[in-house]
């Protein structure tokens, strides 16, 4: 994915806020449980948030009370956060341009790394998170190999004739999952170190509505013409009859701030 195509598909998800807070699931509590017994996460911390969307982690830091300032470039995202959130700072603008003021505690990016530029945004946070902080980076993936479905292999038949050319669902790698990549991408310029990494595994129950609405905010569904487009939702759905468990997979990174 190129700069320019990264930047269109960055902002593909605020012209459907309202889609992309009623279809995407929370993230597990087990991510946050994480974060207090890693990284110290607890009332009083200060947490920035790259890329906070509708505030998926934004209501689990304020839960544990932490004090969140919240970047979203997304104005239609961003004024979801601020009436769901109204204790957190939300500051509207890239994250690479945002005028922020050190030092946090910790700063989190949830399913929000890959859209920023990684050089500058590690060197940004270097200068934003104290010595002794924490960074933590997570991207839950819809789906995992490892636990094959029916509901699955069927959906790789849909997604054959409507977006062919990809790789099977069974032969799919998820990009969170190279961790040489991410690792080298957290310690460049030695800002920070002592990378972990954890998998959660999880279920989302699916009705055929929730699987349209899900799908609707992945944008390679969003890009398709409109008559694919509803095409695919509509075969999507009806691969559901009532509910059905599909595994998802969410790869935590935590990395320490040197100092």
């Amino acid at each position: 994915m190129d700069e320019v195509q990264r930047g269109q598909r960055r902002m593909s998800f605020n012209a459907a806020a309202e889609t992309y807070r009623r279809g995407r699931p929370p993230y597990p509590e087990a991510v946050f449980d994480l974060l207090v017994s890693r990284c110290g996460l607890r009332p009083g911390t200060r947490v920035l948030e790259i890329g906070a969307g509708t505030g998926l982690a934004t209501g689990p830091l304020l839960a544990r009370g932490a004090d969140v300032v919240a970047v979203e470039p997304g104005a239609n995202l961003a004024e979801i956060l601020a009436a769901t959130h109204p204790a957190a700072e939300v500051v509207i603008s890239d994250f690479e341009t945002a005028e922020l003021t050190g030092s946090f505690d910790l700063a989190v990016a949830a399913t929000s790394l890959h859209w920023v530029d990684p050089v500058a945004a590690i060197a940004k946070l270097g200068d934003l998170v104290r010595p002794g902080g924490w960074l933590a980076a997570w991207w839950t993936d819809f789906g995992d190999v490892n636990r094959p479905t029916t509901f699955r292999d069927r959906l790789d038949d849909v997604y054959h004739d409507l977006l062919p050319g990809g790789p099977g669902y069974r032969d799919s790698r998820p990009y969170m999952l190279d961790t040489e990549r991410w690792r080298g991408v957290l310690t460049a310029g030695g800002w920070f170190g002592d990378v972990s990494v954890d998998v959660i595994e999880w279920e989302q129950t699916l009705t055929p509505e929730a699987a349209r609405e899900l799908w609707s905010t992945f944008p390679n569904i969003a890009e398709l013409s409109p008559a694919d487009h509803e095409q695919f939702l509509s075969r999507l759905a009806g691969l559901i009859d009532g509910e059905v468990a599909d595994p998802r997979l969410t790869a935590v990174y935590t990395a320490a701030r040197t100092g």
